[in-house]
């Protein structure tokens, strides 16, 4: 599968975009840059600089290990799966399946993340390579998620500071079924927040009734990797 070519910073950006930031320290550096215009290769690079320095400023690598769902503490789980198109039946029980994710750094850019995630559907683990900035995800149809027809999900993912909460990990989607956003927290060092809002799609193309959920994730301090093919 292919992704939207972007600009790179680190190790393998280009001369010019480590150039442009290689005098951004913190996030408030980022903020205090005057803003090109909209849809330039200036804007998407200082909007690239202004994400990995949140990434930076909120440790991003505390995300990284292995956490499991705590079904039990969800909070409108089944309603977000129900408009997605499942049966009440069936999204109870996804709500409470076993699930887990682990979290790895790629290491090919700062604040990019593999995530390898069971679902607990039985069907194996899946992979999937969160960097920061727009990106696209393919999929190959029948999903419970994005619909019955193979396309994709075009994604943004950034770190946001939202007051007393503090830094999150935000990834917005546009897919073939609506809206959704991804709001990821730590709160302590072993219990992961993830909050999502999702907007389906009515067949006129307008935005239906926004509906929102809360998952709690602990961190497994023993485990084992997941395996994935190469």
């Amino acid at each position: 599968a292919t992704r939207r070519r972007r600009e790179h910073i680190g190790p393998r950006a280009s001369p010019r975009v480590r150039m442009f930031c290689s005098s951004v320290s913190s996030p408030s550096a980022v903020s205090a840059l005057a803003s090109p215009s909209p849809g330039s290769r200036a804007s998407r690079a200082a909007h690239r600089c202004r994400a990995v320095a949140m990434a930076g400023a909120s440790s991003s690598a505390s995300f990284v290990g292995m956490w499991r769902r705590e079904g039990e503490k969800s909070v409108g789980s089944v309603e977000y799966l129900q408009a997605h198109g499942l049966t009440p039946e069936k999204a109870a029980a996804r709500a409470v399946a076993p699930y887990q994710q682990e979290w790895r750094e790629t290491g090919e850019e700062d604040g990019e993340f593999l995530v390898i995630t069971d679902p607990g559907t039985g069907r194996g683990v899946r992979k999937l390579v969160y960097p920061l900035g727009e990106w696209e995800e393919p999929f190959e149809g029948n999903s419970e998620l994005f619909g019955q027809d193979a396309g994709y999900v075009f994604r943004n993912t950034t770190w946001e500071d939202v007051g007393d909460v503090g830094y999150v990990h935000l990834t917005e989607s546009v897919t073939p079924l609506g809206w959704e956003t991804t709001q990821r927290r730590l709160e302590g060092d072993d219990t992961m927040i993830v909050e999502r809002t999702y907007t389906p799609k009515l067949k006129d193309g307008s935005a239906g009734t926004k509906i929102a959920s809360k998952e709690v994730f602990k961190r497994m301090a023993v485990f084992k990797p997941f395996e994935t093919a190469s």
